[in-house]
């Protein structure tokens, strides 16, 4: 039996309008089951097919003469037309099921779905009337451009939810277009944070699509977060939910930009990363920051200065060669996308070697700003520094350079900053860089440059800026910390009283409980009178009058809320730090950095244990309290996994968290990762704690040196040879550690 095809596939386009009539008339009850949702999100890709279809159609219907319409040419056309108002219709139904998903502005989802079905009807319209309107004349023009202009609204709209407002006119709507500012009036947030945040985020982020109910495209809804709470911690950069994102592995569902979007590159993430760390201030100009501050040097290839900005003659280094040389303690990075120049970074002081150095050397010719602030530095090592002869800027800060060496910097020609802050430069030692013309300005505080001295280079080298802080005949001496005198950090049932002390008369004391350093004016002034009733990061400084401010004084405090009566090890803790057992969880014992005090637990695979109260609880967080120590391979976990409930055999998850990961060879702190979610009513509370587990060979000890041989060593042993030791799967694997668990 021969099948009419064409009758099949128009009844079928007439059944999926009708069934489109149907979602659109009841579309508030719509509820769509996992397995429809998946139809659901093929909408994007499937949209596709129609757009192609239906342009291939208008091509056909103006392009075939007249006379040819009723023949072959007819059946072709008769056929485009049904194959677009099937896939139209299959479109539209499409995006009706991907539309109750959440996280999309309904103004902008209202215009997109209306479109989109009124342009499945009239094509299926169209269809029908095919012999009435496929002759060119007014009525064929007309539904050709009504159609055309409705598809037009559709792709707008359905860009705008995918990509961000404007999106299709946006390359050529001058209006929104921001001119590049110079340095002198760049706004931090403005100027380079919030550009990041448009190219990588909004289009996720914005009014029309707010996947995760978090907007971007303010300030105020950047604050306000979304539904998995605040996305900026200025208290630790590394808490804030935006960065523990977007360093997850790329293939996490959780990681941001998804998969398949333009990712943050190296200075992206640098310029978010400091601009939190510093306190996510959204009006501070690029101007205000230190000289040395890392977003300022991002900042200085970024934006033009004096009306121009620097372009390099030279050609760019491999990215290979450039990932070779970035280490643990080395960052090698572009200073802007697309520019040819790089920057180098030194951290980690107890790890430098001279010959790092010289590993640069090849590419002495695209390296421009070297940062060796707080390196061991010697005068022995600046004649490879002056190797790097396209250097503009150099940092040589609290290092061990006397001066002696400085005339090989005579080479660098291009150097127009240097910081020799800190160090035991002199006069005579300053005049030996005199002679570089391009260089504009130079750091000596706490230098041996007197004042007059630097007064006098200034008078003779207008040009020149010599930086020498305050004058060092006055220069004041820096008073001694608080020292904290509060009995215990945990507060279970009654608030704990703040005692801080200075042992020298006339001083006062200011603090601060959000995470930003105390000042003379703003901070609260410490009495007798404070109390800590919550979970806290209380920083405290000393002042007094003659004196320069005190370093910063920082301890935690912890609330205990509710109490388990039984905490219950699932899996078994390392032999070696077991503790009290599952007691030492909610014994309210703080343990120390001295992990070997007996407060801590250990384990070096999967944790696993169960709280049980004695009666309901309203919970809305656990915190886990832990230790980072890597130079003893205990690092931060890999995972943390909160589920509570009434049934312990059936328990549902409350919070999951990634918590960034720390590889510094010298961190050494405590820290408490705390897990907030929903209030909710549990009896039952099990956390699951993945380690780092096995690790890299550049973070595991070094093998202990061969034994070395001697005469009484060829001598036979009276003691039987050593049975052969086991293999110990573990021993590659980093700890984590534990002192209690805090819900509240």
């Amino acid at each position: 039996m021969h099948m009419n095809w064409k009758n099949i596939l128009s009844s079928l386009t007439i059944a999926a309008n009708c069934l489109l009539v149907f979602f659109l008339l009841f579309y508030d009850r719509l509820v769509v089951p996992p397995v429809l949702q998946v139809a659901g999100r093929a909408h994007p890709l499937f949209l596709h097919f129609p757009i192609v279809l239906f342009a291939l159609w208008l091509i056909w219907i103006w392009i075939i003469p007249k006379q040819q319409a009723s023949g072959l040419a007819g059946h072709i056309g008769e056929w485009l037309l049904l194959s677009v108002a099937f896939t139209a219709a299959l479109t539209a139904l499409m995006g009706i099921l991907l539309s109750k998903e959440a996280g999309y502005n309904p103004e902008s989802l209202s215009w997109h779905k209306w479109s989109g079905a009124c342009l499945s009807f009239i094509l299926l319209l169209w269809y029908v009337f095919y012999q009435r309107w496929n002759r060119p004349g007014l009525a064929l023009a007309s539904v050709s451009l009504l159609s055309l202009g409705i598809l037009l609204i559709a792709g707008d709209q359905g860009a705008a939810i995918t990509h961000g407002d404007n999106f299709l006119l946006g390359p050529v709507y001058k209006g929104k277009v921001k001119e590049k500012v110079p340095l002198d009036e760049a706004i931090v947030y403005r100027d380079m944070v919030e550009p990041v945040l448009e190219a990588k985020c909004m289009s996720c982020h914005n009014s029309t699509k707010s996947k995760g109910g978090l907007v971007m495209t303010s300030s105020e809804l950047l604050l306000k977060g979304g539904k998995s709470g605040a996305v900026l911690d200025t208290s630790d950069a590394n808490m804030s939910l935006l960065l523990q994102r977007v360093h997850l592995p790329e293939e996490d569902k959780k990681h941001m930009p998804p998969l398949g979007k333009p990712q943050l590159n190296d200075q992206e993430l640098a310029i978010l990363y400091n601009w939190i760390r510093r306190g996510a201030n959204f009006t501070v100009k690029v101007t205000e920051l230190d000289p040395t501050d890392t977003l300022r040097t991002i900042a200085g290839n970024i934006f033009k200065t004096s009306g121009e900005q620097e372009v390099y003659d030279f050609s760019a280094a491999s990215e290979d060669k450039i990932r070779q040389l970035n280490t643990n303690y080395r960052a090698v990075y572009p200073l802007a996308i697309g520019s040819p120049a790089i920057a180098v970074d030194f951290f980690g002081a107890a790890f430098y070697k001279p010959d790092q150095l010289k590993e640069l050397l090849p590419v002495k010719t695209q390296l421009v700003s070297l940062n060796l602030a707080k390196m061991p530095v010697t005068d022995d090592e600046l004649s490879t520094i002056g190797e790097f002869a396209n250097l503009r800027e150099l940092d040589l800060s609290f290092t061990k350079v006397t001066g002696r060496g400085l005339a090989a910097l005579g080479k660098l020609q291009h150097l127009k900053r240097i910081s020799l802050t800190n160090t035991a430069v002199h006069r005579d030692d300053v005049q030996k860089l005199l002679t570089l013309k391009e260089l504009r300005e130079i750091y000596v505080w706490n230098s041996g440059l007197s004042y007059a001295e630097a007064a006098e280079i200034k008078k003779k080298y207008p040009l020149l800026d010599i930086q020498t802080g305050a004058r060092t005949d006055t220069l004041f001496e820096k008073i001694n910390p608080p020292v904290n005198q509060t009995a215990g950090q945990v507060i279970s049932d009654t608030p704990i009283a703040l005692r801080l002390k200075h042992f020298v008369p006339g001083t006062s004391i200011r603090y601060t409980v959000d995470g930003t350093d105390p000042d003379s004016t703003h901070s609260i002034a410490y009495d007798n009178r404070a109390f800590i009733d919550s979970q806290v990061l209380v920083k405290a400084r000393a002042f007094r009058k003659g004196w320069r401010p005190s370093d910063v004084m920082q301890y935690q405090f912890y609330r205990a809320t509710y109490r388990p009566d039984t905490v219950i090890l699932v899996t078994p803790t390392d032999l070696s730090y077991k503790g009290k057992g599952g007691a030492t969880l909610n014994d309210l014992q703080k343990g120390s950095q001295n992990f070997g005090d007996g407060k801590w637990i250990a384990y070096r695979r999967r944790m696993e244990c169960l709280l049980k109260f004695p009666k309901p609880v309203r919970a809305r967080s656990v915190t886990v309290s832990s230790l980072v120590n890597v130079g003893s391979m205990i690092f931060p976990p890999k995972s943390i996994r909160i589920m509570g409930g009434d049934d312990p055999g059936n328990l549902r998850v409350l919070y999951q968290l990634v918590p960034p990961m720390d590889t510094m060879p010298q961190s050494n702190y405590l820290i408490p990762y705390e897990c907030k979610f929903p209030p909710t009513v549990v009896k039952y509370i099990r956390v699951m704690v993945e380690p780092i587990g096995q690790l890299p060979p550049s973070l595991l000890p070094p093998p202990p040196p061969p034994p070395k041989k001697d005469e009484k060593s060829k001598l036979p042993s009276k003691t039987p040879p050593k049975k052969k030791e086991k293999p110990n799967p573990d021993k590659d694997k980093g700890w984590f550690f534990v002192d209690e668990l805090f819900v509240n």
